[in-house]
């Protein structure tokens, strides 16, 4: 597990060095389907790449066992639910993330791409509907 962690947080470390990594994903992302990109009218994208760069490293905290980052996973879950975001959105999420990763870190093969799979899943599954009360 700690070998992945490592891996997985100096390739974001690489991606982030490009200045563009998280346009990227939002470029990605808002392609995969027109009703995620309509969940993103009215976003203050500024903000939106702030929070999503907190909340990769809060998922990476997670799948190495840091407990106190549950609450704030869970937090997210809810408010992914009362947006209306489902199951499978999440898929394409992590396909965005693992797209713009492998455009980004200089270093990207697939065993790396299966990593940030590995270590974003028990976030993701912690924010499923099925793993956490009602919105």
């Amino acid at each position: 597990m700690k070998d992945v962690f490592d891996e997985v947080v100096a390739s974001y470390h690489r991606c982030r060095e490009t200045g563009t990594f998280f346009d990227t994903f939002y470029e990605i992302l808002l392609g995969k389907s027109p009703e995620i990109a309509l969940k993103f009218i009215h976003t203050d994208f500024a903000r939106q790449k702030l929070m999503l760069k907190v909340s990769l490293l809060e998922m990476l905290n997670y799948y190495c066992g840091i407990e106190s980052v549950r609450q704030e996973i869970e937090r997210i879950g809810i408010l992914h639910r009362r947006l209306e975001i489902r199951p499978e959105d999440y898929e394409l999420w992590l396909d965005s993330l693992c797209e713009s990763v492998a455009r980004h870190d200089p270093e990207y093969r697939a065993e790396l791409g299966e990593r940030w799979r590995e270590a974003m899943r028990p976030g993701i599954a912690l924010m499923l509907p099925a793993n956490k009360g009602t919105a």
